[in-house]
């Protein structure tokens, strides 16, 4: 037994044997989820391990002096157990396969033998497709051949898509089959005689959640996740020959504007079997791998591989917060953010940032310029709840999972009182609330993920949102957004709008938006609303872009604004009682007690939710 091998560098073995490999340099070393597995195989602690996470990518292996990329089962073949005696694989559309001919060969010799005691025909009919009838007879093969030799060399069983024979579903609602394949997970979990025996089963799902809580749960049971490349080994893949075979032997700058070392970067977010596809679509259709290339396929991979429930943005050059009217206070916190990200000053960012505000005041536009300025991606998670059972864990994993994968990125919550939940969850989700909130908190709570992502949760009710996500740590930096707080806002406003919808104003027009509007607490959309509407009287008047002053007082005249005033007036106290620092609020309200506030904010509640 040798008991200080590096993982890295051996055959994992679930009999605690770690059995050093003739030629280290044949094989390349293991990292990150391998070398976890191969530690965890090697204790003898566990014969039953799931691995979940990034199982559709491709893995390296060495042939001789080249490194090629594989599917995972053909990388745990080859790279993990070459040397197992025996290497069986399951799943419930092809039953019963094995790693090698000779293996199948001696399997359908045992099982002559088999049916001549039992009096059953599996030697010609095949072993049975179902594993509430295979597990037995596995058993007894398992039994069996380890009572034979002396020089054993272990058994590993790999289950693909277990979620299949054991979903999460309740106790109630699971059917007799998958009670019985649950149970024979559980004890093959717990048996000593399999650890004793050298055999280990490896599940392999892409989510684990879409397993039943049971096994999950279970001290006997493993899990290994796998993550998304890291930079190194996607340095690796792109400087491997995979490149230049796929573009018919082609060197890279031939038909790439970037080296392998500049597309590192530029591919975070993206497992390689993505990659591939980024580059192969560019070169097998006779196109060149451009910046606006990758810009479009890393938007649409990202998005596709998270469903859709993502909106993937690159920062815009030239787009600064010089952009946003008013919001004075705001601005020069998010600019201190910004230097700090510039200059990697990481260690003193917050990881999270709640923008609370009533509707329409800017939340979203601020932060994209905020993004733009710092010059990092951002990620926007939408509503990815499901009705299926196990797919909103999923969906949230592939989310989080390309989110840690990203980095340095920005990740942008909306309506983060719904996206998140509460800790609580709902009565009627059979907990899907809970554990996704839970597996919220716990990421955005990471430490170690500090200057790697900044969440900015952005929400009209921050007092919907779970107190547990504003604590320091999570959201604990709150910048408040208000609507105009008076003419020199307003009138801020109507030239920042009318700029980018190429609207003059002259000065005629600006006496009057400071006379007759500048004592609303008018936002952004309001404006936006009120200029498109002149617009369309010059339009109309075959004057075009020629917005006069009339144009402008037939809309303002005519506009109404249909949101209920109270329920704004909520969201605005809603704010000022969920702003961090006072420096951040408008002077009306820097030295007002929090207690009237409340009280007010508590009647305006009860007056609106009787409506």
């Amino acid at each position: 037994m040798t008991t200080n091998a590096s993982p890295a560098s051996v055959t994992p073995s679930p009999a605690a044997s770690a059995n050093v490999e003739s030629a280290t340099t044949s094989r390349l070393p293991l990292r990150g989820w391998g070398i976890e597995l191969a530690r965890r195989w090697n204790s003898g602690t566990y014969s039953l391990f799931v691995l979940h996470g990034n199982i559709f990518d491709v893995f390296p292996v060495q042939n001789g002096k080249t490194v090629s990329y594989v599917p995972l089962k053909t990388f745990l073949a080859r790279r993990l157990f070459p040397e197992r005696e025996y290497l069986l694989f399951y799943d419930i559309g092809d039953g019963l396969t094995f790693g090698s001919g000779e293996m199948q060969k001696k399997f359908f010799e045992w099982l002559q033998i088999y049916d001549q005691v039992e009096q059953t025909n599996f030697h010609q009919q095949g072993p049975p497709r179902d594993l509430i009838r295979l597990a037995p007879l596995l058993r007894r093969f398992f039994l069996r051949v380890t009572e034979e030799r002396k020089d054993w060399k272990g058994i590993t069983l790999i289950i693909d898509f277990p979620e299949k024979l054991i979903p999460p579903s309740e106790e109630a609602g699971a059917t007799v089959e998958e009670r019985m394949n649950l149970v024979t997970l559980l004890k093959w979990a717990a048996s000593p005689d399999l650890r004793q025996m050298d055999v280990g089963i490896l599940l392999v799902t892409e989510s684990a959640a879409k397993l039943h809580n049971d096994l999950l749960q279970n001290p006997h049971v493993a899990q290994v996740r796998i993550d998304l490349p890291d930079t190194e080994e996607r340095q690796r893949f792109l400087q491997s020959s995979w490149a230049e075979s796929m573009a018919g032997g082609k060197a890279l700058s031939e038909w790439s504007d970037f080296s392998s070392d500049e597309l590192v970067p530029r591919t975070a977010g993206l497992n390689l079997l993505r990659i591939q596809h980024l580059l192969a679509e560019a070169v097998r259709n006779g196109a060149r791998v451009t910046s606006e290339h990758v810009a479009i396929s890393k938007k649409r991979l990202i998005e596709e591989y998270c469903q859709g429930l993502v909106r993937f943005k690159d920062p815009k050059p030239g787009v600064t917060l010089d952009r946003v009217a008013t919001h004075v206070a705001a601005k020069q916190k998010l600019r201190e953010l910004a230097w700090l990200i510039k200059n990697n000053k990481t260690d003193v960012l917050e990881r999270g940032v709640l923008v609370p505000g009533r509707v329409g005041v800017g939340k979203s536009f601020l932060i994209d310029c905020f993004a733009c300025e710092c010059g990092l991606p951002v990620m926007e998670i939408a509503e990815f709840r499901s009705k299926w059972v196990g797919d909103t864990e999923r969906q949230q994993m592939r989310i989080l999972m390309t989110i840690r994968a990203l980095g340095p990125v920005i990740v942008v919550v909306d309506e983060a009182d719904a996206v998140f939940g509460s800790r609580e969850g709902g009565d009627d989700d059979g907990g899907v609330s809970g554990r996704v909130f839970a597996a919220f908190a716990a990421h955005i709570g990471d430490s170690t993920l500090r200057g790697r992502e900044l969440w900015v949760a952005m929400t009209s009710r921050p007092d919907l949102l779970s107190i547990d996500m504003k604590r320091q740590g999570r959201f604990g930096l709150c910048i408040p957004l208000f609507p105009a707080q008076g003419p020199d806002d307003v009138l801020d406003l109507f030239t920042t709008v009318a700029k980018i919808k190429k609207i003059n104003l002259d000065d005629t027009i600006k006496a009057y938006i400071r006379e007759n509007l500048g004592s609303r607490p008018l936002t952004g959309s309001d404006i936006e609303s009120v200029l498109i509407r002149a617009k369309e009287q010059a339009v109309l008047a075959k004057r075009d872009d020629d917005v006069q002053l009339g144009d402008l007082e037939t809309a303002v005249n005519s506009f109404i604004d249909p949101l209920d005033p109270d329920l704004l007036k909520l969201q605005e106290l809603d704010a000022v009682l969920a702003c961090s620092d006072r420096r951040y609020l408008p002077e009306r309200f820097r030295t007002v007690d929090r207690a009237p506030l409340m009280e007010e904010f508590a009647r305006v509640k009860m007056r609106a939710g009787k409506r």
